[in-house]
C-alpha cells in the first residue's frame, strides 16, 4: 500500500500544481470537510483514532448519592461551529477553537481543566484521562484518498 500512496501523492501533486490557487483553496476546503465529518463520526461513537474505544465518563451523584445518568460526551464538540476547517491554497488544518479547543485540548492530552466552582466560590479542575479526539484511522486514508479522486472527477 505505501507504494501505491506514494504514486498516488505524486500523481495528485502535479495535478495540483496545475491548478490555480482558489481551485486549490476549494479542493482544500472539500478535503478538511471530510476529514472533518470522519473525525466527528468517530467522536460521536466515542472511539478513538486507533479503534480503541474512549474511557467513558465519571459516574455524577446527585446531593442524595444517587447516580445521575451520565449524557454522551462531546455534543457540542462535534458541532461545526466550533470544529473548524481552516484552508489555504498550500493545505488545510481541522481543529477546535475558543473554549471549545480549550476543552479539545483538555480532553486530548489528558491534562487538568478548569470545571466550575463551589458554591463558596473556590475553583474546582478536574484531570482528564486521555482520549485522543483528532487523528486518522486505519480506514481514514482510503475514504480521504476516495475523496481526493472524487475532486478529479468534474
Amino acid at each position: 500500500m505505501a507504494v501505491e500512496f506514494a504514486e498516488l501523492e505524486q500523481f495528485l501533486e502535479a495535478y495540483r500544481e496545475r491548478m490555480n490557487p482558489a481551485e486549490r483553496r476549494k479542493a482544500s476546503r472539500k478535503l478538511g470537510q471530510e476529514i472533518r465529518k470522519l473525525n466527528a463520526q468517530r467522536i460521536a461513537r466515542n472511539v478513538e483514532p486507533d479503534g480503541s474505544p474512549m474511557q467513558p465518563r465519571k459516574p455524577r451523584m446527585a446531593d442524595g448519592g444517587r447516580r445521575i445518568r451520565a449524557q454522551r460526551m462531546f455534543r457540542k464538540l462535534r458541532l461545526a461551529k466550533s470544529f473548524k476547517v481552516m484552508a489555504s491554497e498550500d493545505g488545510v488544518s481541522v481543529g477546535f477553537i475558543g473554549n471549545v479547543g480549550q476543552t479539545a485540548r483538555a480532553h486530548h492530552y489528558g491534562q487538568t481543566d478548569f470545571v466550575g466552582r463551589t458554591l463558596d466560590g473556590k475553583s474546582v479542575r478536574a484531570r482528564y484521562p486521555r482520549r485522543r479526539l483528532l487523528g486518522f484511522g486505519p480506514d481514514d486514508l482510503e475514504l480521504i484518498n476516495e475523496a481526493a479522486m472524487n475532486l478529479l472527477d468534474p
